[in-house]
């Protein structure tokens, strides 16, 4: 099996998981009780959050526990009712992952006007439309640290400065969950942000969700100290050797973009600000589903949620083009991936541009 999807999930590394088990077998009374396991328990909790305060560089009251990406938007959503003071206008980049927009109508249905921000030919926010968009009511601006579909990293600091200039009241909100792990992170200049532990090799339905300390949101959360603990782990394990991991990756795709790039109508979909840990292509002369079901086939899993009827709306922003989006396949790397695994993929692909089993596009409607 080779497995190119580590952006959608990941494997649970062996220390989180040890860890999960340990506090959920020796740690089971609750915090609020009055005995010696309880006072351990708290301890446990204590020290876990402070480190995981420490390895983000933020404040242990900035940190909310989350199960997983639902609750991630949720907890999202308490805080902007919280703090909206009648502020009532949002901004969107067009580089979020689909989450987000659903998001968004839940926003729109609660009375929140949205507009949304444009991108260059590179993917980066157009910091001119920015300034444009934001007005005396806007209450938030979303932007992804790295995009889910190629990979893209934004100016995050630049981005808040044009905020400030305009509206220093004016929130910034940052997805993680494709940037954590993965790059330096500073959450300096990012008031809200999110990440789930399901693609940074930790327990599955599981998140964290930060906040300025300034920002308000009320106690509704039940401690879950096993997750905690393994949390704890998670982000002490993605915060280290992220350099060493980038390097292999790079080697990595290098190899698969160099072969790649040979086939006559296959597109590599990344500008020079995507990370290495993502590559986009699109198969323009080739029948993509046809393509996926031969990966599938040969045990390769990589991801594709397009069809003729839904493009890949990230594609569409940085491309403008409807064929380009709809065939598109995104292949997400790992320092786990070995070379071994890559030339297999790569035959594979040898083998399919070599025979006449995958249909030309050329007939097909999408063109």
């Amino acid at each position: 099996m080779v497995y190119l999807d580590y952006s959608a999930s990941t494997p649970v590394d062996n220390e989180v998981v040890k860890l999960y088990v340990k506090a959920s077998v020796d740690y089971y009374s609750k915090m609020s009780c009055c005995n010696d396991i309880s006072r351990k328990c708290v301890n446990l909790y204590n020290t876990s959050i402070l480190e995981i305060a420490k390895n983000l560089g933020v404040a242990k009251e900035e940190i909310i526990f989350s199960n997983g990406c639902s609750d991630n938007y949720r907890i999202l959503l308490d805080i902007i009712n919280s703090n909206s003071k009648g502020n009532k206008h949002i901004i969107v980049s067009k580089l979020e992952e689909k989450n987000m927009y659903e998001f968004v109508e839940v926003l729109e249905s609660n009375g929140y006007a949205v507009d949304y921000l444009n991108n260059n030919e590179d993917g980066l926010i157009d910091l001119e439309h920015l300034q444009k968009l934001i007005r005396k009511d806007t209450l938030i601006v979303s932007v992804p640290y790295v995009n889910c579909d190629l990979g893209i990293r934004q100016p995050i600091k630049s981005i808040k400065q044009v905020i400030k200039k305009v509206n220093d009241k004016v929130l910034l909100f940052s997805d993680l969950s494709y940037a954590f792990g993965k790059i330096s992170i500073s959450f300096k200049d990012i008031d809200i942000a999110f990440f789930r532990s399901d693609n940074i090799y930790g327990i599955k339905g599981k998140g964290l969700v930060y906040k300025k300390d300034n920002l308000l949101l009320g106690d509704r959360r039940k401690i879950d100290l096993p997750s905690v603990v393994a949390m704890c782990k998670t982000v002490e394990i993605n915060n280290s050797n992220i350099v060493d991991r980038e390097q292999k990756v790079k080697e990595i795709k290098k190899k698969i973009v160099d072969r790649l790039e040979k086939y006559e109508g296959l597109l590599i979909n990344n500008t020079k600000y995507s990370i290495p840990y993502i590559i986009n292509v699109s198969f323009m002369n080739k029948y993509t589903k046809d393509i996926i079901d031969i990966l599938n086939d040969n045990e390769i899993y990589l991801s594709n949620d397009n069809d003729k009827d839904n493009l890949s709306s990230n594609v569409m922003a940085v491309y403008k083009d409807k064929t380009r989006s709809i065939t598109s396949v995104r292949i997400s790397l790992s320092h786990l991936v070995s070379f071994k695994e890559v030339d297999y993929f790569l035959d594979i692909i040898d083998n399919i541009f070599s025979e006449d089993g995958v249909n030309n596009e050329e007939d097909n409607s999408v063109m």
